[in-house]
């Protein structure tokens, strides 16, 4: 490699302003999050979005605040040109969503921009366009009251940048996001946005900022919320956490807003989670929005380049202050109502076995694992070959599928280890036994086998959703009364853009207004009471974004959605039918020994192990 030029160089302006826009320009996302913000500080009440081709081809931000002169357009543009502070001591009481004067600068760096504003009533108004941070003079338009920015081929002078984005897909679910984060607080500004000319947020003007969450979230889940409220000198908290019963290990929203500015603290969310746990097992987490009001001197919001962080002067003060409201507001909530929740995981004990033995879970037409064995048999298994031991099924493990996914680790233990000739050997399942709801037992013939019930059921259901994408629409069973779901709106136009998936799958969905959908028709192997929870599971499976190559094809992608979402959970008790259905179903597809996402579905413990474990 050639040594570096020793000597130090000023870098061009174009070459500084692009550094500059890195750092706060991430992402389509990013660049509305500073339009709306600006929108915001300007005193709107009305903010409209219009976003083509995700983001990168145009965004349009609308809004009728105060707006701008033709001078103080052309200021607007320039690096560290700000109304919103003056001096130093300034930037330690910020009480506005902008401040730095970065944002339209550095959209302009690497877009081409248009700014078009008037700070009168008349209908005339100023406009200037922006290319790569070349700008030119203002020109008179009509326009009302407001301001219009309009970015248009978002990285188009840093095709690098563009070549690391995202899909199309993540990049707009990221836009619909930042969105949905940005109204909670503003309950008094009407949000609407709309995407490749679809409306697909319409929030308007509401009373308080619970309301507004019902907007965002649903009615119910709007309606149901914990409020917890209090206060003490210069800093209060407005804090609303879902139910136990809605508590998810990833849970739909976890918001924090300081001063009305949406940011992170980790000794935030802990206190809300710690408050909460004692409610509902460890692992699950609740919904919750904070709102904190803070004395602008008392935090910095200027140590991060997005503003995404802000310092607390006090750390250990505001967990304390924060889990003392969560908890006194939750505990008096639940306890005086006797919510206290004791239920299964996500608090559904629904069996979605149930109606599937009809169908055998899976395909390929697996026959139940037999019964009949002798009772010198029952702890130690057996062999069974073909045309042997009538009565008694076969199971068979064939090969991985090498192109899909790596095997099991050869180096664990406790994993299925088999050689070609272990391929061939057959073993029946005996009687099962499930483990805390989650796992099920089944002696082998030198060993047992621990099956991982919902890793099990989703290998199963995704082999036969790929087939069925392949062979068209899956069995379905038309419901008498439609059930109607209401979805955030990043919910619901996950739900409509993949629309053609859920039907092939035997989901009959439709667009009920609003944010709400009309779930018609199910699978015909799903009982009613299971399929909202279903459908739900897989939105939230779809918004999760993966960084795994397997799933960048979309057949693929909403199958796995298909499993994750419609297969037994943990914390489903099983019957002893439905277990050996379950797994001979396993044992008939492709790939047995891992779920879609890598993980094993079942390991074996050798006889040698455990007898090794017990010093024998």
């Amino acid at each position: 490699m050639e040594k570096n030029n020793d000597s130090i160089e000023v870098l061009p302006l174009s070459v500084v302003e692009k550094i500059a826009a890195g750092e706060i320009i991430e992402r389509p996302a990013s660049v509305l999050k500073e339009l709306i913000e600006n929108s915001i500080d300007a005193g709107s009440t009305k903010i409209s979005v219009a976003i083509e081709d995700s983001g990168f081809s145009s965004i349009r931000v609308t809004d009728n605040g105060r707006g701008m002169d033709a001078q103080n357009l052309q200021k607007s543009i320039l690096r560290h040109a700000t109304s919103k502070i003056r001096t130093a001591d300034d930037l330690y009481a910020v009480g506005t969503l902008g401040f730095r004067g970065e944002a339209l600068a550095s959209i302009a760096a690497v877009s081409r921009l248009t700014i078009s504003s008037s700070s009168s009533s008349d209908g005339l108004g100023h406009s200037f366009d922006c290319e790569g941070g070349i700008c030119a003079a203002p020109r008179p338009v009509s326009h009302v009251k407001g301001t219009t920015v309009i970015s248009r081929d978002l990285f188009f002078n840093v095709p690098a940048r563009k070549k690391f984005m995202k899909t199309r897909r993540a990049e707009r679910v990221a836009c619909l996001r930042l969105m949905e984060q940005v109204v909670i607080p503003f309950p008094e500004i009407h949000f609407t946005a709309s995407f490749e000319g679809k409306t697909a947020l319409d929030v308007p003007v509401t009373g308080s900022v619970q309301m507004r969450i019902a907007q965002i979230a649903g009615t119910q889940f709007g309606k149901n919320l914990i409020v917890c409220s209090g206060g003490r000198e210069g800093l209060s908290a407005e804090i609303y956490v879902s139910r136990p019963e809605e508590s998810r290990i990833k849970p739909r929203f976890q918001n924090l807003y300081v001063n009305f500015r949406k940011v992170e603290s980790d000794a935030v969310m802990y206190a809300i989670r710690e408050a909460f746990v004692q409610f509902t097992k460890s692992e699950f987490r609740p919904s919750f929005f904070c709102c904190i009001d803070v004395d602008p001197a008392r935090i910095d919001v200027n140590v991060h380049p997005t503003k995404l962080k802000v310092k607390f002067e006090d750390e250990k003060m505001l967990f304390g202050f924060i889990f003392d409201i969560a908890r006194r507001g939750i505990t008096s909530t639940l306890i005086s109502r006797q919510e206290v929740f004791s239920g299964s995981a996500n608090g559904r004990t629904e069996n979605l076995m149930q109606g599937a033995m009809d169908k055998n879970i899976g395909t390929k037409g697996a026959s139940p694992v037999a019964m009949q064995v002798k009772e010198n048999e029952l702890l130690t298994g057996y062999e069974t070959q073909p045309g042997k031991q009538k009565g008694q099924t076969m199971l068979s493990f064939p090969s991985p599928d090498k192109n899909e996914n790596k095997a099991l680790d050869s180096s664990a233990d406790n994993t299925i280890q088999l050689s070609d000739s272990e391929q061939e050997v057959a073993w029946s399942l005996i009687s099962c036994y499930q483990i805390h709801c989650m796992f099920i037992l089944a002696p082998i013939k030198n060993g047992i086998l621990l099956i991982d019930q919902h890793a099990a059921h989703e290998r199963i259901l995704y082999e036969q959703a790929l087939d069925e994408l392949k062979d068209g629409k899956a069995d379905s069973q038309q419901l008498l009364f439609p059930i109607v779901m209401e979805f955030s709106p990043i919910e619901k136009s996950v739900v409509l853009s993949g629309n053609e998936y859920f039907r092939k799958f035997g989901f009959d969905i439709q667009d009920f207004g609003g944010n709400a959908v009309s779930l018609e028709a199910l699978p015909a192997f799903l009982k009613d009471s299971s399929a909202e929870p279903a459908v739900r599971d897989m939105v939230r499976y779809l918004l999760e974004e993966k960084s795994d190559a397997h799933f960048t094809d979309s057949h693929k992608r909403f199958a796995a959605a298909f499993a994750c979402g419609s297969a037994i959970k943990a914390g489903q008790k099983l019957s002893q039918e439905e277990m050996n259905t379950l797994l001979n179903t396993l044992f008939s597809v492709d790939n047995p020994y891992i779920c879609p996402h890598g993980r094993p579905t079942l390991v074996r413990i050798s006889t040698d192990e455990l007898s090794r474990r017990f010093l024998r």
